[in-house]
């Protein structure tokens, strides 16, 4: 049988090695090259690295992509834990409901939720004209459009579906008798969720933070269209190296740079996962 699974296995594992690895390697090979004038010298260096190591300005774009990542899975895991938990209580029908509603979103393209949404914040947008016919503004707020406020709040948008799934997961796994028991002893409902329900619920927590901090610290659209000024990101920077600038090898470097800091946070997040309850018994299954 192992062998026939070893033979299942084997396009899939093909397709993996041509369509995933093999690009990677190419590009952290690319990655210790240097251009010279119009050519790439495929002479190894590490002047590469060493250049991200010393620009501020590298830096400064690494860390504010990770500093959103982590704004936005903040964010999302806030609104996101009542409204897993909401649906997690659902049965049958109104369950599938519920999750198909949340999903709706990601039916459309990129493209469009973000001109919906420029639709949605600009001057003359929706939101504007609700405020100046309220009364609450004299003059359309241009904060809303074209700034960090407009780029995250799109980001929220776009991942919170990510992370309520990685929680609703988690409430599934959730054994209700325990929460119960923790009320009947006396515990306040910030008590139970402290140190019953949020431990519990900590491996959906850790998949869905994970889901929502890739997709933003690789979000190139949404801050491009939304930002304004603050929508230099470096996934942009890396696509300018490898367009305009051709300085492939130093674009190759960054994104290596940051697939190895994401590896980083993935490994931590598994580690994370490992200490909890049921971290270890998966471990203990396997073992």
């Amino acid at each position: 049988m192992s062998r026939i699974g070893n033979w299942l296995a084997a396009p899939v594992a093909a397709v993996l090695v041509a369509l995933c690895l093999a690009p990677l390697a190419v590009l952290f090979a690319y990655s210790f090259f240097q251009v010279d004038f119009v050519t790439i010298s495929t002479d190894p260096t590490l002047k590469n690295y060493a250049r991200i190591a010393g620009s501020a300005t590298y830096r400064a774009l690494i860390g504010h992509a990770f500093l959103s990542g982590a704004v936005v899975v903040a964010i999302t895991a806030l609104i996101g834990y009542p409204v897993a938990w909401f649906i997690a209580r659902r049965g049958g029908v109104r369950k599938s409901a519920l999750l198909t509603l949340l999903l709706v979103p990601l039916y459309t393209g990129d493209m469009v939720r973000i001109f919906a949404w420029r639709v949605i914040l600009g001057a003359e947008g929706v939101l504007n004209r609700l405020f100046l016919w309220l009364g609450l503004i004299d003059q359309p707020l241009q904060v809303l459009l074209f700034s960090p406020v407009a780029s995250h709040l799109v980001l929220v948008y776009n991942c919170l579906p990510f992370m309520v799934i990685g929680l609703w997961l988690g409430f599934e796994a959730l054994d209700e008798r325990l929460t119960e028991a923790a009320r009947d002893l006396g515990a306040p409902a910030r008590e139970v969720f402290r140190r019953v329900t949020l431990p519990l619920t900590l491996p959906g927590l850790i998949a869905g933070g994970m889901m929502v901090f890739v997709l933003v610290v690789g979000d190139h659209l949404t801050p491009q269209l939304l930002g304004g000024a603050s929508g230099v990101t470096v996934i942009s920077a890396i696509n300018d190296l490898f367009g305009t600038a051709f300085d492939w090898p130093l674009g190759s470097a960054i994104a290596c740079t940051l697939l190895a800091t994401l590896g980083l946070c993935c490994a931590l997040a598994a580690f994370a996962l490992s200490r909890t309850e049921l971290g270890r018994s998966l471990a203990a299954g396997e073992a």
